[in-house]
């Protein structure tokens, strides 16, 4: 079935940690012609799937892949999830979410040199930036996080209303430095883009700095007090992804003062609570929080230092009503 499609444009929305993809492609997603049908799919590194939940929410057509980074050991179910994906959805157009910790090189080479080349028609590769970040060598000396801004034909500065002026100039410094130079590099605050972006065209000629840098990723689930706990660990990360049982309730108040004490790199979180359904997505300290209807269940994704790592699932139950 695969076989007969042809030329699907495709685009992959990058960025490290916290940056705002989501919430980018959820913009995105609201640009959509009415009369196309666009398929997501989500990478994420925990090995509970929270993006992939939140998308559905939107109406969006989602396959997920979690645990780690698509092009490592889940190089099989890539290939096996995007087929899936061609077959029943047959998209007009396919977004891929790598995981935040994720290197994007054997991702392109899979989508425009393998078993895809002709189903697919890779377009520009977007890469979201965090400028505040760029003062920080646990991102600027990342491999990965050098890697995504290399590999980007669109650099985009996110979340430029937090920005200062020091932050601004190391991002253009970045963007500068870039050879061959970017089709397009952009500002923006609440990871809104521009749809005409995505047909922009990508540059082949584009080249990693750390093209190994891959490693496989060993994955351990836990039965874990009320839920099941999910732990993954990679390059200095901690990710506990938690799914609580069908019917799990929680303190609305409780919940939003231990989410907002963690000290974590990034939350993604939907609750059930004694005050609705609520999709909670956290980073960098700022917790945005979004009613939505309903879910299956209650789940949670933290990403944190490994140093910073708590007893997070105690904590969770505690929130629980009853």
């Amino acid at each position: 079935m695969t076989e007969q499609l042809r030329n699907i444009p495709t685009n992959l929305i990058m960025g490290f940690l916290g940056v705002g993809k989501t919430t980018a492609i959820l913009d995105l997603l609201k640009q959509k012609p009415e009369n196309e049908s666009w398929a997501v799919l989500v990478n994420e590194f925990g090995k509970v799937g929270i993006d992939g939940a939140i998308f559905s929410a939107a109406g969006a057509t989602v396959k997920e892949i979690a645990g780690g980074c698509l092009c490592c050991a889940l190089s099989v179910p890539f290939q096996v999830t995007i087929n899936r994906l061609l077959k029943d959805v047959r998209p007009d157009r396919l977004l891929i979410e790598p995981t935040g910790l994720g290197h994007p090189k054997k991702v392109l080479d899979m989508l425009v040199s393998g078993p895809f080349q002709e189903a697919l028609d890779v377009r520009a590769s977007i890469c979201l930036v965090d400028p505040e970040k760029l003062k920080d060598q646990r991102y600027t000396g990342h491999e990965n996080f050098i890697d995504q801004i290399a590999l980007s034909d669109v650099l985009v500065a996110n979340k430029m209303d937090r920005a200062d002026s020091v932050a601004i100039q190391l991002f253009h410094q970045w963007a500068a430095s870039s050879h061959p130079e970017k089709a397009l590099i952009a500002q923006t605050t609440q990871g809104q883009l521009d749809i005409t972006w995505l047909d922009l065209n990508r540059s082949a000629n584009r080249k990693a700095a750390f093209p190994d840098r891959h490693k496989d990723i060993q994955f351990a689930p836990v039965d874990h007090l009320h839920g099941q706990l999910n732990n993954n660990a990679d390059d200095g990360y901690q990710s506990f992804g938690y799914v609580f049982p069908e019917g799990s309730c929680f303190d609305y108040a409780q919940l939003n003062a231990l989410l907002g004490q963690l000290k974590a790199e990034r939350i993604k979180g939907i609750f059930c609570t004694n005050q609705g359904w609520f999709i909670i997505n956290s980073a960098d300290g700022v917790m945005n929080k979004f009613a939505i209807s309903s879910a299956l269940s209650s789940r949670v994704e933290i990403i944190m230092q490994k140093n910073e790592a708590q007893d997070i699932a105690v904590s969770l139950n505690q929130c629980l009503l009853g």
